[in-house]
């Protein structure tokens, strides 16, 4: 993870001429909301405000502490201010976890094309965190704790000996509680140690179990969601149909390396080949759309617009840019490769699976 955050050089980094009061001002802001973004539903929004795509239904608990110490701020004029804040309320999240917020930024950002208020930089730092986390694997997998077992009291038996002979009875009871205080904090050191042995250990086999399951997927070249092989389908729908179905064998955030590599050899030659959201909607039928999408809320459809799109397609056809409206219209003609709408499908169906996005 990255280092601690610092919000004073960040902000000025984005406003070199804001007066020490307005910077002053907007930390405090920035701690107070920072406070209160304890559910991932805020970090959805945080992520929208930050990538310029509109002010959530209810934002009392973002607005409010900037309007408390600057009452000219509103969030739905200021967006470009709004923009820069939330950004660096993600960017500090980035240095916590390289979980569910991450892959959020990344999404929203669609292959990196929609650019945040900050210049960006809250996209570059989300991919390093992610890639990084990816690499090293250091997001672990939630089971059973080791937890230290609870001593009985030896009180009663203590109270006994000091009342058959007090001057005794108190040197055995300092001589037992330093026994009992030395063998419980001993105990507790090796739960601990063995607690953090076994997590580890825990999280690497989750990670092969889930990099042997896209083996085995890959190399049985059928698509479970299409119900076909994967070499019948057309190459769009095929690179879409992978992201989504590996997405959906990540049981640990941030999931596998290796999927990233899986995505390059499905493409093939097309990998770095030229294509858009569009043109990848044209060549998928509805019917196959119906089969990759998920039901998404209308505030969640520019977090996840591959999904978005593809639910819009099976429900409308020809028809779904209308449909996914502001949801896919400022990114739906942008120029990427197949791997990068591979990637995004597969990170949008992480996102919707661990992060709960409905």
């Amino acid at each position: 993870m990255a280092g601690k955050f610092d919000f004073i050089q960040s902000y000025r980094d984005l406003d070199a001429d804001a007066s020490r009061d307005i910077v002053d001002a907007r930390q405090k802001s920035h701690d107070k909301i920072q406070s209160t973004v304890k559910t991932m539903p805020r970090v959805y929004d945080l992520c929208k405000i930050a990538f310029l795509l509109g002010a959530p239904s209810e934002a009392e608990w973002f607005e409010k502490p900037i309007r408390d110490l600057d009452p000219h701020f509103v969030l739905k004029k200021d967006k470009v201010e709004a923009g820069k804040l939330a950004a660096l309320l993600l960017r500090e999240r980035l240095t916590w976890t390289t979980g569910v917020s991450n892959i959020a930024v990344l999404t929203t950002s669609f292959c990196g094309r929609r650019r945040s208020a900050d210049a960006d930089v809250l996209t570059t730092e989300a991919n390093m965190a992610l890639s990084n986390g990816a690499r090293l694997h250091r997001t672990l997998q939630g089971g059973k704790q080791i937890v230290v077992p609870k001593f009985k009291s030896a009180m009663t038996e203590i109270a006994n000996v000091a009342a058959q002979s007090p001057a005794l009875g108190e040197a055995v009871k300092q001589a037992i509680e330093a026994v009992v205080d030395s063998t419980e904090a001993a105990t507790k050191s090796l739960a601990e140690a063995a607690e953090a042995s076994q997590a580890s250990a825990r999280a690497d086999i989750v990670r092969v179990a889930e990099e042997v399951d896209m083996l085995w997927w890959h190399i049985g070249d059928w698509h479970e969601l299409l119900e076909r092989p994967r070499s019948d389908a057309n190459r769009e729908t095929k690179i879409l149909a992978s992201g989504i179905e590996l997405g959906t064998l990540v049981r640990q955030l941030p999931g596998p390396y290796g999927a990233y590599g899986l995505l390059r050899r499905i493409a093939e030659s097309d990998a770095e080949a030229s294509t858009s959201l569009r043109a990848a909607m044209t060549a998928v039928s509805p019917v196959d759309a119906g089969k990759l999408a998920r039901s998404i809320s209308p505030s969640s459809a520019p977090l996840v617009p591959v999904h978005a799109a593809l639910q819009s397609l099976a429900r409308t056809g020809t028809a779904w840019e209308t449909d996914a409206g502001d949801a896919v219209s400022d990114v739906a003609d942008m120029e990427v490769s197949f791997y990068e709408l591979g990637l995004q499908a597969y990170r949008e169906r992480i996102l919707i699976d661990q992060g709960s996005l409905v």
